[in-house]
């Protein structure tokens, strides 16, 4: 029985989630940008799995930028597990990015987008599929997911400030 339980696998047996990958971006203005990438097997985060990205083509500021080459770079690597769902730390424009980049690396994968929404105290869902089995799962596991956002998010400020401290 895994995270999610035997009802979970019966209500969305079409879709199961069991590698879930988070990504997010940090920066201070225009320098010292990173991305991270999070895993979560079966609901539990795998730190042996977690990946930092410095960004190394993008200047300026932009995040719809940053995440392109984070989610490039991390779909080159056919040595790394295959992911079921991406969740994005962001809004609709980062979702479409990455719904953009998946479809151009010829990759079917759900992309979810998590916002704190305008007064950054809710979860907004932006949903980056129309399939149903996808969305019935997303709905019945979203505490998972902002679990997935926020540790994400965490690692990336992390990592950010680390490589401000080596400077």
């Amino acid at each position: 029985k895994d995270f999610f339980g035997e009802s979970h696998r019966l209500q969305s047996s079409s879709f199961n989630a069991e590698r879930i990958e988070g990504y997010d971006i940090s920066n201070l203005g225009t320098g010292s940008s990173v991305g991270s990438m999070v895993v979560f097997m079966y609901g539990a985060a795998d730190k042996s799995e977690y990946r930092k990205f410095k960004i190394k083509t993008v200047e300026g500021q932009s995040d719809v930028a940053r995440l392109e080459e984070v989610l490039t770079r991390r779909l080159k690597h056919d040595d790394w597990p295959l992911q079921q769902i991406f969740i994005i730390v962001g809004g609709l424009q980062l979702v479409n990015t990455a719904k953009r980049v998946v479809k151009a690396a010829g990759v079917e994968v759900p992309v979810v987008g998590i916002a704190k929404g305008p007064d950054r105290k809710k979860n907004e869902f932006i949903l980056g599929t129309k399939k149903r089995d996808v969305i019935l799962w997303v709905s019945e596991n979203k505490e998972v997911l902002v679990r997935v956002r926020d540790e994400a998010h965490r690692f990336a400020v992390k990592y950010q400030r680390q490589t401000r401290k080596l400077k």
